[in-house]
C-alpha cells in the first residue's frame, strides 16, 4: 500500500468513541430498510406469542453474544 501525503487514511476507526459514533450513525440510517412496525392490537393464540417471545428472546442473546466477543483491535506499526 502507498500512502501519499501527511493524512492519516486508515479503514479501520481505531478510536472507540468514534467507532461508537459512527456504528451509530449505520444504525440510523439502516432503520429506513426495516418494515415498519405493526401498531395497533394483535390477535394470536398463546402458543403464537410465546414463538414471538422465543424468537426475541434468541435474537437479543445473538446480539449479546456477538457484542460481548473479544475483538483483536489491529494495532499501527511504524
Amino acid at each position: 500500500m502507498r500512502i501519499v501525503g501527511n493524512n492519516n487514511r486508515d479503514e479501520l476507526v481505531l478510536d472507540p468513541v468514534e467507532a461508537l459514533r459512527r456504528g451509530a450513525t449505520l444504525d440510523e440510517h439502516m432503520k429506513i430498510l426495516l418494515p415498519p412496525h405493526p401498531r395497533g392490537v394483535w390477535r394470536g393464540s398463546h402458543q403464537f406469542f410465546n414463538r414471538m417471545d422465543d424468537a426475541r428472546a434468541t435474537a437479543t442473546a445473538m446480539a449479546r453474544r456477538v457484542n460481548l466477543a473479544p475483538r483483536a483491535y489491529p494495532t499501527t506499526s511504524g
